[in-house]
């Protein structure tokens, strides 16, 4: 068995938490990750210990490390993307995490950094793009396509053939019916229900969701 891979979570905050206890239930089921502990830019948690997990500096830190991989355990997917992007030219790499109760079938891809929280249920055909989110007990439906540094909270749930675009987001418990486009950066409220397709950059509320003026 291979030696465990070292592994720095990026954001010590409640999601930070929750990721890594992720990685504690990875571990436990197969050892595969030496966790060394967070970086943040809070300046406040440096130094500090989180979970029993050093906080060794800021995102500055990382960038200055080799052979590491590292995970964006932060929740915003804008800021997921601003960091991702220090570290593109840097000797660390992302590591994509799934939660032991979490079984992706085969036609499921990932890109790198991608994080899938405990009962995630993406189906089959579908993509999962760099350092987006599926957190707790959401769905993703067949020949769904989910771009880069999507957000996917709690319980929501995507049908099939939805395309969720750069940076979206999607509420606790949201629905998306099937074959509607979320447009870039748009936000998806908390209970809506997305009937028809959202533009970019817009919050959309209510059953069925409009933009917000």
């Amino acid at each position: 068995m291979p030696d465990p891979t070292p592994l720095v979570l990026v954001g010590a905050g409640g999601f930070g938490r929750e990721v890594a206890a992720l990685i504690e239930a990875i571990n436990e089921d197969q050892p595969t990750w030496e966790f060394l502990g967070f970086v943040d830019d809070d300046p406040d948690l440096h130094g500090t210990s989180v979970m029993g997990h050093p906080v060794h500096g800021d995102v500055g830190w990382l960038a200055h490390q080799s052979r590491l991989r590292f995970a964006l355990a932060i929740g915003d997917g804008e800021a997921r993307r601003s960091i991702a992007d220090r570290l593109a030219s840097t000797d660390v790499r992302p590591a994509t995490l799934v939660h032991p109760t979490v079984s992706p079938h085969r036609t499921v891809t990932f890109g790198p950094g991608a994080i899938l929280c405990t009962g995630a249920t993406p189906t089959v055909d579908l993509h999962i793009g760099a350092h987006t989110v599926l957190d707790q007990r959401c769905t993703v439906g067949h020949d769904a396509v989910l771009d880069s540094f999507v957000s996917v909270r709690p319980g929501a749930h995507v049908s099939g053939s939805v395309h969720l675009e750069t940076g979206a987001t999607l509420g606790t418990g949201a629905v998306v019916l099937p074959g509607v486009t979320v447009g870039s950066c748009a936000t998806v409220g908390a209970g809506a229900v997305v009937t028809d397709d959202l533009p970019p950059d817009c919050t959309a509320v209510g059953v069925p969701a409009r933009p917000q003026s």
